[in-house]
């Protein structure tokens, strides 16, 4: 009879350890928070600068979130990527030739990060002259099913 109080103690204690075990292993399985780089982080408006040169409003577009909002200076809230659309071919209609931009500083925790930075956009006028427009810009960013980093929310003010 001792024997087997004995053996269903080892059987409990067996079966303790393992189930801790095996908890302690599923959680280093889960996914790791990897910090993105600034290279990481800053592609979404590099492509967006390229998709507005390409004059692909549709391309700028879907960098944003299905739901995104832009928070663009004097002017409403635009909500929605349809309507993101639109208001970048609004954009692209008015003369822009040329956009870039440049990171100043991102960072990340886990599948959300954001970005500020500084852009150039150049508009040609109807009597050919050339508008600069320059000033900063910050994104929220959050990292999409595909690994890559589209916009949430992009807010941004001219320097003039």
């Amino acid at each position: 009879m001792k024997n087997a109080i004995k053996t269903i103690k080892l059987f409990v204690v067996s079966l303790f350890l393992i189930f801790t075990f095996t908890k302690c292993i599923k959680k280093t399985d889960a996914k790791v928070n990897v910090s993105a780089t600034i290279e990481e982080l800053g592609q979404m408006n590099r492509d967006f600068a390229s998709a507005l040169i390409a004059k692909d409003a549709q391309a700028a577009a879907n960098l944003y979130d299905e739901n995104a909002s832009l928070l663009p200076p004097n002017k409403p809230i635009i909500r929605g990527r349809e309507n993101i659309n639109e208001y970048w071919q609004g954009a692209i209609d008015g003369g822009l030739i040329e956009a870039s931009v440049k990171t100043i500083y991102a960072e990340s925790d886990g599948d959300l990060g954001y970005e500020i930075g500084t852009f150039e956009l150049k508009f040609q006028s109807e009597n050919d002259s050339i508008i600069v427009d320059t000033g900063k810009y910050t994104e929220i960013l959050k990292r999409n099913s595909e690994g890559k980093w589209i916009s949430l929310y992009g807010m941004w003010s001219n320097n003039e």
